[in-house]
């Protein structure tokens, strides 16, 4: 029984140690050197090549190398009966947080501004921001605590309207304009499904409190470029911070690139750390070798 590796363009070199280290014993493969396909159970994936799941006849599980199933769960050559898995662990979640914090404090306390400027005359900060969590998965929960433990107020919105630890939670479409329009920042970190591609568009941009502040550490998918633009001009919202982009790397062209009011990172919100992603690939694979269900099977239907 075989574990093979697919991550065309990416250094799964320390990953692969850490497999090892882990699992002495472990048929590991490495796309694309399949050795025997049909050995060939278990698939750790991100930017799998199209077709390449068609060359695996016994293939069990699929695994994601992040928190994102999007490119995977709506893939031909992937049949309906291949759980689709994803790997996000504590250590990611607590990541992506620390990172929706620095963002929101340097817009919050304006270190920006006083960063670049050397007249020595200290800026107030902008008062305690109100933030809203579009997505309440496990990276928006880790969030909701990060921001609360500095005494913000939080509020969310998903699919359900439910939360389990007594946040304020809106839903459906009215819900999503109401969230908007009570957020001083508002982070995006819903998984990219049919339902919402495209849900940071212009009616709910215009809802955005004056000068508030957007966050995409979701998909680029997720934001209608052109809205976002015109949004930008006036002033709601008063600045976005993007880690993910429709088209990556990002062209050194794009108006994002340009804009006064865009910050833009190189999808490096929270990034895959090998140690965590090898424990719990080898958890869901030690499932597949007992022939039990995977622990974080994602619906495939859903989305998420």
């Amino acid at each position: 029984m075989a574990f093979l590796i697919i991550a065309p363009g990416r250094d799964t070199r320390a990953l692969e140690a850490e497999l090892r280290r882990l699992e002495p014993g472990l048929d590991l493969r490495v796309w694309p050197q399949l050795g025997d396909a049909a050995a060939i159970r278990f698939a750790l994936a991100w930017n799998a090549p199209a077709g390449v799941f068609g060359d695996l006849p016994a293939l069990c599980t699929v695994a994601s190398l992040g928190a994102g199933v999007d490119a995977l769960v709506d893939r031909p050559d992937l049949p309906e009966t291949v759980p689709v898995t994803r790997l996000a662990g504590p250590r990611l979640a607590a990541d992506l947080a620390a990172y929706l914090v620095a963002m929101t404090v340097d817009w919050w306390k304006r270190l920006d501004e006083q960063r670049h400027d050397r007249s020595w005359r200290p800026r107030p900060p902008r008062p305690a921001p109100r933030i809203g969590l579009l997505g309440l998965g496990r990276m928006g929960r880790r969030a909701a605590q990060a921001f609360r433990s500095l005494d913000l107020e939080v509020a969310g919105w998903n699919r359900s309207g439910r939360a389990d630890d007594g946040l304020p939670v809106e839903c459906g479409d009215d819900g999503l304009v109401r969230l908007a329009g009570r957020s001083d920042v508002l982070i995006n970190l819903l998984p990219l499904t049919a339902a919402t591609r495209g849900i940071i568009d212009a009616r709910l941009l215009a809802a955005l409190p004056a000068d508030s502040l957007l966050i995409n550490v979701g998909r680029g998918a997720h934001v209608i470029e052109h809205d976002l633009l015109a949004a930008l001009d006036a002033g709601r919202p008063g600045r976005a911070v993007l880690d993910v982009f429709e088209t990556e790397p990002l062209p050194d062209d794009h108006p994002f690139r340009r804009h006064p009011d865009v910050v833009v990172t190189p999808h490096v919100a929270a990034l895959t750390d090998p140690r965590e992603a090898a424990e719990l690939a080898l958890a869901q694979w030690r499932c597949v070798e007992r022939g039990a269900p995977p622990p974080d099977a994602v619906d495939r239907v859903r989305g998420y």
